[in-house]
């Protein structure tokens, strides 16, 4: 009896290590979609997805997501280190924002390495329904909640009804690279938070942004760092850049114009340098930082600077 109760136990785990490796070999380095693809597909190059999430139970850990053909490919919840890549040649991928966010990066669970996962997302865009007249309030284009890096690279968010990124680390650690994107027509551009002493830093660089209410938003405890973008004709209170109580940021060689506040030193720091402030109603609300090298010129109110940034 003995005997045949141990065969027993070596059969169930020889097919419980079987179902492990079947699950395993399952989920590939690199999965693709089309907008004729199929999610009970294998998700390869010749058979692909429909959807994103389809091809994101079928990739593995640090995999990519390829997209094949123009389509919109719906959202996602991330939960794992991940690149999608929208593709510029025949791909180019497209996420509809309507009451859900379009994507989320929640890498909280420690069998998913929330420490050291980096999520890129590129060539991608966002589009929001803040033109119907019914269009939804709150969803975000991207909402980055936890994850070591967090990397947009050369998308398009344009009319959304609140952020095209939001950042809401709370008590966690995260780097956000945003690099290459347009954003038109969203309520925010991003709008960041965590907790002290935890911090989110925001590395935004080349972004052109134009035709909306809030631009980068630090609000609390964040460390952004701004180079070469173009802000044009923000029209809300809060500036195209705006530095809240515990946040810095740092804005060198970009431009801005006709904006109703261009940089908003509303309990942070801010330090300018070689920008341009050009037909602004409000250059420079509150004091910031100078390098003395910025230039204005057709502003209502240029503004003031303190502590002159010493060039060496």
């Amino acid at each position: 009896m003995n005997k045949f109760r141990f065969t027993i136990k070596l059969l169930a785990i020889a097919m419980f290590t079987f179902a492990c490796a079947s699950l395993a070999q399952a989920q590939a380095t690199r999965t693709w979609v089309s907008g004729t693809g199929d999610d009970d597909n294998p998700c390869s190059r010749t058979a692909p997805c429909k959807s994103f999430v389809g091809a994101y139970n079928n990739t593995a850990e640090g995999g990519e997501i390829s997209v094949l053909d123009p389509g919109g490919y719906g959202t996602l919840m991330i939960t794992k280190a991940i690149t999608i890549d929208g593709g510029t040649g025949s791909g180019w991928a497209s996420v509809l924002v309507g009451v859900m966010n379009g994507i989320t990066v929640n890498i909280s669970t420690n069998g998913n390495h929330p420490n050291d996962a980096i999520v890129i997302l590129r060539n991608l865009s966002f589009n929001g329904n803040s033109q119907n007249p019914t269009g939804f309030a709150g969803a975000n284009g991207i909402t980055y909640l936890r994850g070591a890096q967090l990397k947009v690279e050369n998308c398009y968010f344009q009319n959304l009804s609140s952020n095209g990124i939001r950042v809401n680390l709370g008590t966690t650690i995260g780097n956000l690279t945003v690099k290459d994107c347009v954003f038109t027509n969203v309520n925010s551009v991003i709008t960041s938070d965590a907790t002290a002493p935890a911090f989110s830093n925001i590395h935004f660089e080349h972004n052109r942004m134009v035709g909306s209410t809030t631009g980068l938003n630090a609000n609390s405890s964040t460390f952004a760092n701004v180079r070469d973008s173009y802000f044009g004709s923000f029209t809300g209170p809060d500036g195209a850049v705006r530095a809240g109580a515990g946040s810095q940021v740092n804005v060198v060689n970009s431009t801005f114009v006709n904006n109703n506040v261009a940089a908003n030193v509303a309990g942070g720091t801010i330090r300018l340098s070689n920008n341009e402030f050009f037909s602004n109603a409000i250059a420079i609300a509150g004091a910031a930082e100078s390098a003395n090298n910025n230039k204005f010129r057709g502003n209502s109110a240029d503004g003031s600077v303190i502590n002159l940034i010493g060039i060496q």
